[in-house]
C-alpha cells in the first residue's frame, strides 16, 4: 500500500500528478533520447571515469549513506508530517543498462502512523496523491477515494477498474454511524447455474464471462449520497484524464502481469490495442510510459455528464457495451445494464465483541465479514488475559483452527436477497455465545473435516485485488475493495471504450493449482456438477441466478471507538 499524509508540512503541489508529468516524465523522454544520441566510446569513457571515483570515495560515501538512513528511519518513525522524499524504482536487470530509471512516489516509512490531519493508502502511489489532492481542495474521504480509484483503474489495470465493482464500508463521523455499499457485479438475466457446465472455459475468458459492471454505478450513488459537495463530479477525474493521455510509467508489478500473459494478449485485438507497445511490439515493461487514450475519452465524456448513471447504463455507452458484448457471444443486455442498481445497507453488520470501547463494522453478504469478524473476536476471546507469546507455536496453531470453524460457514453463505437461510447464520455468528463455543471446540491436535460444523461442499475463492483506506480531517473513514476478479479480468476490452472487462462469472481458477497441483478450482459463482479441486460438490448458495451477485472473499472493515467516535483501524482482510 503506497500512504500519503496531509499534514502542516504538506503542501498542496508537492508530489501531485502535475509535478510528476512537468518534472519526471518530461525529463525521462528527454533522457530517452539522449541516450540513443551518445556513441559508444563516449559512454564508456564516462563509466570507467565514474567507476574509478566511486572506487576512490566507496567507504566515505558508504558511511554517509548509512548514517543518513538511519537518521530518515529515526525521523519517519517520530515525525510522520514529514515531506516524503521520491524513490527511484528499480527496472528490470536486463533492462538497467539502456533505460532510463523513473523516480516513484516513496510510501510511508511505517506501518503505524499518526496523522495530523488525513491519510490515503492504496495501490499505487501516484493515485494516493490524486486522494490527497482531492481533500486538501476541500473534498471529503467519499470524493477522495472516487478519484483514487479512478487512477487505480488507469494504472492498474490488471486488477481493477470501471469495468468491474466494489464493496465499501463507510464510516460517518458525525454520526457515529457505519453505511455499506455493495456495487458487486450481478448475473445477466440470461444466466443460469448450468451455463458452464459443458465449456468451462467459457466462465474465466472471453465475452460470457462478464457481470454486469457496477463500478461507476457505485461512484455516482456514493458522491451523490455521501460526498462533500464541494469538489465537482468532473474533478474527481481531471488527474486520471490527464495520466490517460499523456501516460503514466508502467509499475513492477503490472509489467509483470503483461510478461506473464503476453501471448494471450497478442492473441485477442482488443487488449493488444492497449497493452502491445507499438515502438516494440511487445507489451508494456517496467518504466515505459503507457496511454490510455480511448479510456481517457471516456473519463472525459462520463465527466461532463450530468447524470453518469443514465449516460454509461442507460444511454448511448449502454448501446455500445451491450452491442459489443453480444457480437462477440456475451449475454448482457441493454435492459441487465438498465436494472443495476447500487445496495446501500444504513444498518450494516456491526461487531461490539472487541475489547474495550471498539467495534467493527463491515458489509453483509456477499461479503465475508461476518466470517472475518469472527476470526478476529475469536482470538480475543482466547487471548483476552493479554498474555500473548508470539513465539509460541500454539498461538498459530489456535489461529488455523479457528479459520478452520470460520471458513466452514462460508459455504452456506451467499447474497442474502436470495440466499434467506443465510441471515440466521450471520446472526449466529455475530454473538458472544458462538464465540465461546467456538473456543471450547479448540482442541491441541487437527481434526476431520466434518469436525468443523461446515457441509462437505466448497464456495470457491475470489480475488480481492485492489484496496483503499482513507481517513478525512473530519474523522471519516472509508474501507473499499475493487476487483476485475482475476488478472486482467476477462481478457477482454472494450475497443471503443478503452475498458477492460471483469470476468466474475469465472468458475475455475486454474494457474495455481494446474502449475503447482494439478488440479483445478472454482471460483465466484458455483456450478452444479462441477466438484472442486478437492472433491468437495459446489455450494448450492452461490449458484448462478439473475441478478445475483457472487459470494466474495472481500471483507472492507472499519475498526472504532463506539463512545469518542473515533476511527482505530482501517481493514482490507480477505479470506
Amino acid at each position: 500500500m503506497a500512504m500519503v499524509r496531509i499534514g502542516e508540512e504538506s503542501p498542496p503541489r508537492r508530489g501531485s500528478p502535475s509535478e510528476v508529468f512537468s518534472r519526471d516524465i518530461n525529463h525521462l523522454h528527454q533522457t530517452k533520447k539522449e541516450k540513443r544520441d551518445g556513441t559508444c566510446a563516449r559512454t564508456l569513457a564516462i563509466v570507467f571515469g565514474i567507476l574509478t571515483a566511486i572506487f576512490l570515495l566507496a567507504t566515505i560515501a558508504l558511511a554517509i549513506v548509512v548514517g543518513i538512513k538511519y537518521s530518515q528511519d529515526n525521523n519517519d518513525n517520530n515525525d510522520v508530517t514529514e515531506r516524503i522524499p521520491n524513490v527511484i524504482a528499480p527496472t528490470r536487470q536486463q533492462d538497467s543498462s539502456n533505460r532510463p530509471q523513473f523516480q516513484w512516489p516513496l510510501p510511508s516509512g511505517s506501518l503505524y502512523a499518526h496523522y495530523k490531519k488525513a491519510a490515503v493508502a492504496s495501490d499505487h502511489g501516484l493515485c494516493s496523491e490524486i486522494g490527497r489532492d482531492i481533500m486538501i481542495q476541500g473534498g471529503n474521504a467519499i470524493d477522495s477515494v472516487i478519484a483514487t480509484l479512478l487512477c487505480v483503474g488507469v494504472v492498474n489495470p490488471q486488477s481493477s477498474g470501471i469495468g468491474g465493482g466494489f464493496l465499501m464500508t463507510l464510516y460517518n463521523k458525525t454520526t457515529g454511524l457505519c453505511h455499506a455499499i455493495n456495487a458487486r457485479e450481478t448475473a445477466p438475466a440470461a444466466a443460469n447455474e448450468t451455463m458452464f457446465v459443458k465449456n468451462k472455459n467459457d466462465s474465466s475468458v472471453g465475452y460470457k464471462s462478464i457481470a454486469v459492471p457496477s463500478e461507476i454505478n457505485g461512484y455516482w450513488t456514493i458522491y451523490r449520497r455521501f460526498g462533500s459537495g464541494k469538489v465537482p463530479w468532473s474533478k474527481l477525474f481531471e488527474a486520471s484524464i490527464r495520466l490517460c493521455n499523456e501516460g503514466f510509467p508502467v509499475s513492477s508489478n503490472l509489467a509483470t502481469v503483461l510478461a506473464d500473459k503476453e501471448k494471450d494478449i497478442q492473441a485477442e485485438p482488443t487488449m493488444k490495442d492497449i497493452f502491445v507497445n507499438p515502438a516494440t511490439n511487445r507489451v508494456y515493461e517496467e518504466g515505459d510510459i503507457m496511454k490510455r487514450t480511448t479510456l481517457g475519452t471516456t473519463y472525459q465524456l462520463l465527466a461532463n455528464a450530468t447524470d453518469p448513471i443514465e449516460l454509461f447504463y442507460k444511454g448511448g455507452m449502454a448501446q455500445s457495451i451491450a452491442g459489443e458484448i453480444s457480437d462477440n457471444g456475451g449475454i448482457i443486455t441493454e435492459k441487465d445494464l438498465a436494472d443495476y442498481e447500487t445496495v446501500v445497507d444504513d444498518a450494516p453488520l456491526i461487531s461490539t465483541l472487541l475489547p474495550g470501547d471498539l467495534e467493527m463494522c463491515g458489509p453483509p453478504p456477499p461479503s465475508s465479514f461476518v466470517v472475518t469478524q469472527s476470526l478476529i473476536v475469536t482470538m480475543g476471546e482466547l487471548y483476552k488475559s493479554g498474555n500473548v507469546d508470539f513465539q509460541n507455536p500454539k498461538l498459530y496453531h489456535d489461529l488455523i483452527e479457528m479459520q478452520k470453524f470460520a471458513y466452514a460457514q462460508r459455504t452456506k453463505l451467499g447474497d442474502l436477497k436470495f440466499v434467506e437461510s443465510a441471515r440466521a447464520l450471520v446472526a449466529q455468528m455475530l454473538t458472544k455465545e458462538y464465540t465461546q463455543n467456538i473456543t471450547k471446540l479448540l482442541k491441541d491436535t487437527a481434526q476431520k473435516l466434518e469436525y468443523y460444523g461446515g457441509d462437505m461442499k466448497a464456495n470457491p475463492p475470489d480475488h480481492g485485488t485492489s484496496h483503499v483506506s482513507i481517513i478525512d480531517a473530519e474523522g471519516n473513514a472509508v474501507s473499499v475493495t475493487s476487483t476485475i476478479n482475476q488478472l486482467l479480468g476477462s481478457m477482454r476490452a472494450s475497443p471503443t471504450l478503452g475498458i477492460v472487462w471483469n470476468d466474475e462469472m469465472v468458475q475455475w481458477l486454474a494457474n495455481f493449482l494446474r502449475v503447482f497441483a494439478k488440479i483445478n478450482f472454482q471460483d465466484d459463482f458455483s456450478t452444479p456438477g462441477q466438484s472442486n479441486g478437492f472433491g468437495f460438490a459446489p455450494s448450492e448458495t452461490n449458484f448462478i441466478v439473475p441478478g445475483k451477485r457472487p459470494m466474495s472473499s472481500m471483507s472492507p472493515l472499519v475498526v472504532y471507538n463506539k463512545n469518542e467516535n473515533k476511527v482505530r483501524n482501517i481493514e482490507k482482510i480477505e479470506l
